[in-house]
């Protein structure tokens, strides 16, 4: 396995760089070429220590989580993510997964010198992907705004997530934290528009929302998901329409801190079986790959409630690997997760190995199929993986 540096749910990282020359010259007054590089300079400093200045509010206690306010923004924190995935299939059997992720991030601490509508500190970038197992077709797409004048932008009350004509919008609903989506996409070789409604509460990661990334104090986030939202809508591909059905997941993460230097990054893993379970393992890995990494488990059962797992008690495998034509990148995309004390073995393989996304930074994030067992019961499921 190839330890990537980068991954979608840290992609802050490359966005910031990318966007510190198009934010210095629309929306800051223009300076002599030796400021320029000094900014560009503290921008990639920020993202690669956190924030040494402690500008940005850091996570480092227990709060307690208020909706709707909580489904928005976070400005006080440098970094902040919506995050969708799930599983469809259409009327003939057809399977196809989607992802639409949108980031958030403060490029520079503080109000824009400039006083104009045009000027903002916060930087959108969203990703959308089709995946069709059919076909094995992977298609991507990407687009970056301002959060000024209705460019792009996210809102607690009615809960709304967009970078341009992108959209995520929604209504709170009765259960905790819960929300009723609808998502719009339109990109030039395939569209979606989606409709989820919430099944379960919302899931609190780590300590009642803390989640640590690692043994510092400082890799930690503010984190909650909900795991269970039935979808139905249309998936367009190529301008032939399909109506399909199926199970998405939504993650919202905010922080200000980076992972530690020592780490490298990261495989996710977010999984729904059949029997109305959900489960999310991470493990952070270490450039040193002779040192331990990270884990984190949980498991939601049939009725919301939630069991953490003992991160000692699950072990990773991988059984098989895909290298990117390319890029020449490896990735593991078959795996066997276990967990002993729950009797738990899961089999997870890419629909399609080819869900390497290669745009303004590279990972690998796609629709994966599960075969488990738990003594003698037998379940099958999908979900996805990001690496």
């Amino acid at each position: 396995m190839v330890a990537l540096t980068f991954k979608s749910k840290a992609a802050w990282a490359v966005l910031a760089v990318a966007a510190a020359v198009i934010v210095w010259t629309l929306l800051y007054e223009p300076q002599v070429r030796s400021e320029e590089d000094a900014f560009q300079a503290s921008v990639l400093g920020n993202v690669l220590q956190g924030d040494p200045d402690n500008r940005f509010k850091a996570v480092s206690e227990v709060r307690e989580f208020v909706f709707p306010q909580d489904h928005g923004p976070h400005a006080e924190f440098q970094t902040e993510w919506w995050y969708f995935t799930g599983y469809l299939a259409d009327a003939d059997g057809a399977d196809y997964g989607y992802q639409f992720t949108v980031f958030r991030r403060a490029v520079a601490w503080g109000n824009p010198r400039l006083d104009s509508n045009w000027a903002t500190n916060q930087v959108y970038l969203a990703h959308v992907g089709i995946t069709d197992v059919q076909s094995g077709e992977y298609l991507v797409d990407e687009m970056y705004s301002r959060g000024a004048l209705g460019l792009a932008g996210a809102q607690a009350q009615p809960f709304s997530v967009h970078v341009e004509d992108w959209s995520v919008i929604g209504s709170q609903s009765e259960c905790r934290g819960c929300l009723d989506l609808d998502i719009r996409v339109d990109s030039d070789n395939f569209s979606f528009d989606l409709q989820l409604v919430s099944a379960k509460g919302a899931v609190y990661h780590g300590n009642k929302g803390v989640s640590r990334k690692g043994d510092s104090t400082d890799s930690a986030s503010y984190y909650y998901s909900l795991t269970r939202l039935q979808t139905a809508g249309t998936v367009t591909i190529y301008g032939k329409p399909r109506e399909v059905a199926g199970t998405s997941w939504m993650d919202h993460e905010w922080f200000s801190s980076a992972l530690d230097e020592s780490q490298s990054g990261w495989d996710w893993f977010s999984l729904h079986l059949d029997d109305g379970r959900e489960l999310m393992f991470f493990q952070v890995r270490n450039h040193d790959q002779s040192k331990r990494s990270y884990k984190y488990g949980i498991v939601i059962d049939e009725n919301g409630d939630v069991v953490q797992l003992n991160p000692q008690e699950i072990t990773f495998r991988v059984t098989g690997t895909w290298t990117s034509p390319a890029t020449q990148s490896s990735y593991p995309v078959n795996w066997i997760i276990e967990v002993p004390q729950h009797h738990l073995r899961l089999q997870i393989e890419a629909t399609v190995d080819a869900q390497e996304r290669n745009e303004s930074f590279r990972y690998w994030e796609g629709l994966v199929r599960i075969s488990a067992t738990q003594r003698t019961k037998t379940i099958s499921g999908y979900g996805y993986l990001e690496m």
